[in-house]
């Protein structure tokens, strides 16, 4: 691939997580040919948003895909718990008809069986590209836009596609090229995210605890550990890494006392948390002319209630769907990427507020339990 020989396919889909691996598998599937591009150097990079609902399941298994994931290593989490002072004093179980309360899927799993599914189908149509940066819109002679400008390996390079899918997150450069700008709101906490071995008898399940206030979020991931999700005060950080540390993680074992030993042994300094900044977003239009956004791009969700993977994951199936349509008639009806903003944008709404909702009321509710 260079600028004297471009690479051209039907869709240029920047961003090989769920939502773009998805996309690219269900469209290649229907003869319609990809280019995957991803900035990092392969597939294995840092995700936390690895939780699985009932929805994201449904498009998994709707395309005969969950299984095999699941073969790789998944844990359905059975139940809900809420803590304090080292006892449950409230659970809750799977509704009616349902079998979890989520399903802990690594990312390594999920996008390793996806991506290596579309590789295998007898006529392949997909290119993945990895060290690729998108760097601006291709456009020609006319301003329309034709493709996108990459940097492969360091190397300036283009693509040249009909549709162009920006997957690639809460910081969309897709999103930023083609002008579309986001409405922001922060949530008033950030979160620190650590993962330690879980205890010998460790319980699949969601462990919900309040601290001054703060939720504390302990999730069960396969693989034996625990996943850590401390909500802490927006913009603190850099004031409470002035603190000791000690009585700061103290807390966690007071809240989790069969964490101790393998708190003291993994968290021993404010290094071994990461900061995630919290805010959620909604672009007000997800597309322009032949550009398209779908999961984080176009609709940031925070981590409450673990909706941004499994949202991404629909997004891909309507919007596959939207773009097998246009193929019949060779693309030219660009109008028609409009619909999945149409499709989606009621339920996506809907989960942005219910997570408003869910944060203000935590305190509350879970004084109701005591």
């Amino acid at each position: 691939m260079n600028d004297n020989n471009p690479l051209q396919v039907d869709v240029c889909i920047v961003g090989a997580g769920p939502g773009g691996a998805l996309l690219s598998y269900l469209l290649n599937r229907q003869g319609i040919s990809t280019a995957l591009i991803e900035r990092q150097p392969h597939l294995h990079k840092s995700f936390r948003g690895e939780l699985l609902n009932q929805d994201g399941e449904a498009v998994l298994s709707k395309h005969g895909l969950y299984s095999g994931v699941a073969q790789l290593g998944a844990m359905p989490l059975e139940q809900i718990q809420y803590w304090e002072n080292g006892q449950i004093i409230h659970t809750v179980y799977p509704g009616e008809g349902e079998s979890h309360v989520g399903i802990h899927v690594p990312q390594d799993h999920l996008l390793d069986f996806i991506v290596s599914q579309s590789q295998a189908l007898p006529h392949n149509h997909e290119t993945v590209l990895f060290n690729t940066v998108i760097t601006g819109l291709l456009r020609d002679k006319t301003g329309k836009t034709v493709g996108i400008n990459v940097r492969q390996y360091g190397v300036p390079s283009s693509i040249e596609a009909a549709i162009i899918v920006g997957a690639d997150g809460r910081y969309s450069a897709v999103r930023k090229y083609a002008g579309l700008t986001p409405d922001i709101r922060k949530h008033g906490y950030d979160l620190l995210w650590a993962r330690i071995p879980a205890p010998v008898g460790w319980e699949p399940a969601v462990r919900m605890a309040s601290m001054n206030g703060q939720q504390l979020a302990l999730f069960s991931q396969f693989g034996g550990y625990v996943q850590i999700g401390w909500n802490i005060p927006q913009g603190s950080f850099s004031k409470l890494r002035e603190q000791p540390f000690a009585p700061f993680v103290e807390k966690l074992v007071e809240a989790f006392p069969c964490l101790a030993e393998s708190v003291a042994a993994h968290i021993q300094t404010w290094s071994d948390f990461v900061l995630l900044s919290v805010e959620s977003s909604y672009s007000e239009s997800w597309t322009q002319d032949n550009v398209v956004l779908l999961g984080d791009a176009a609709h940031t969700m925070t981590p409450t209630g673990a909706f941004g993977l499994n949202a991404a994951l629909e997004d891909a199936d309507a919007l596959a769907e939207i773009i097998t349509r246009m193929a019949s008639d060779q693309f030219q009806s660009m109008d028609l990427l409009k619909q999945l903003q149409m499709i989606r944008s009621s339920k996506v709404k809907q989960q942005l507020a219910r997570q408003v909702e869910m944060e203000s009321s935590f305190q509350q509710r879970y004084e109701s339990l005591r």
